[in-house]
């Protein structure tokens, strides 16, 4: 899911603004190329953590910590340092929410996986 938003927000960003109102789409076209590159991180270390836990590997760990941490700057930096909370509304911050609480729920299962002795040496 997160590499189709990916993929959509980086090659048909416009098609998907067709809706928004000019300030919301303002606000889209003012964020900064790096944001995308964290948003690529933050899918391809998920999508990462997601194969390795299936293979029961412990690098599924850290595949997720980076995924959760990146998913932490992009979130911030679009809803509350770019303002957009303001510029997209309270139900704007449902689907963020639901990514930064979808990583760490992974980041905690990855961690209960280890511990219980589930996941092996990479």
């Amino acid at each position: 899911m997160g590499g189709m938003i990916f993929i959509s927000e980086v090659f048909a960003k416009e098609a998907m603004m067709k809706e928004f109102s000019e300030a919301q789409k303002e606000w889209s076209r003012a964020i900064p190329v790096w944001i995308y590159f964290v948003f690529g991180i933050s899918v391809l270390s998920g999508l990462a953590g997601s194969i390795t836990l299936l293979k029961r590997r412990r690098t599924a760990i850290l595949f997720y910590v980076v995924s959760c941490v990146t998913v932490l700057v992009q979130m911030s930096y679009t809803m509350l340092i770019a303002g957009g909370l303001k510029v997209m509304g309270p139900s704007g911050a449902i689907m963020p929410a639901i990514v930064v609480i979808l990583s760490i729920t992974w980041l905690t299962a990855a961690k209960y996986s280890s511990q219980k002795g589930l996941l092996h040496p990479s």
